[in-house]
């Protein structure tokens, strides 16, 4: 296994960031020893992690500098004309989930297949959709399957595969296709209005110049994890140390 910077590191994943791993010790979550040198997992095989960076890693940082380049601090953020390769964008973070799970690779093993093989076009296995918002918060996470659920003053759920929050985006492998048991409330992911980019992976790798404003139909939201809200008290969270692998860090000011 090799190192998998995620996001990669052209897009500022680097260097003076630092990153502590989350852990459960007696049912307490808590930091190890924080270290500089990005968001990290030792955990993918050298064949994905060189393709990654060979065909894909360039673009997203691309992508990423340019909305960095052009949001400011409102809350909802009218889409920019922002040129990407949505294709290589949306495989370049999909690879990176893959890091931070191997449970993804037994549940959407076609999907892993698929991006490992550089199928032309690919398709997003069901029950699950690929997730993005914008995150201007110096506070990053990184983390494989994870639920949390809160039920004061009002009822919500927050339910992914996988998650990768680095500043100016927001991403999340979420559940689709299943509607949430009726006490769990609604989807912290659909209501803040994160946009669904499922058919980015539909377009071939030879398009790099797709408008933004042409691939999502909506302003994107401006979200935090809720985990670092100002209401984390009242949330509770699921999660087995023997499944779920979290690293949270900062980026420098």
């Amino acid at each position: 296994m090799t190192k998998a910077h995620i996001p990669p590191q052209a897009a500022g994943n680097k260097d003076r960031v630092v990153s502590a791993n989350v852990r459960l010790a007696d049912r307490v979550l808590g930091h190890g020893r924080a270290a500089q040198g990005g968001m990290w997992f030792y955990s993918l095989c050298a064949d994905c992690n060189s393709m990654a960076g060979a065909h894909y890693d360039a673009a997203y940082a691309d992508f990423s500098n340019a909305v960095l380049a052009r949001v400011n601090l409102q809350q909802r953020f009218h889409l920019p004309p922002v040129r990407l390769a949505p294709a290589r964008v949306a495989r370049s973070i999909l690879i990176g989930m893959f890091a931070t799970s191997p449970h993804l690779r037994v549940m959407f093993r076609e999907l892993a297949e698929d991006l490992l093989n550089r199928r032309d076009r690919i398709t997003m296995p069901d029950g699950a959709s690929l997730r993005l918002a914008i995150c201007l918060d110096r506070r990053t996470r990184l983390a494989g399957m994870y639920n949390a659920v809160r039920v004061i003053r009002h009822t919500q759920h927050y339910d992914v595969f996988s998650e990768v929050y680095f500043r100016p985006l927001a991403w999340a492998l979420t559940p689709s296709g299943r509607g949430p048991a009726q006490h769990a409330g609604q989807s912290v992911v659909d209501g803040q209005g994160w946009a669904v980019v499922d058919h980015w992976l539909q377009y071939g790798e030879d398009r790099t110049a797709a408008d933004l404003r042409a691939l999502c139909r909506a302003p994107l939201s401006a979200v935090l994890h809720p985990m670092n809200g100002h209401d984390r008290d009242t949330w509770m969270e699921f999660l087995s140390d023997k499944v779920t692998a979290i690293l949270e860090g900062q980026i420098p000011s």
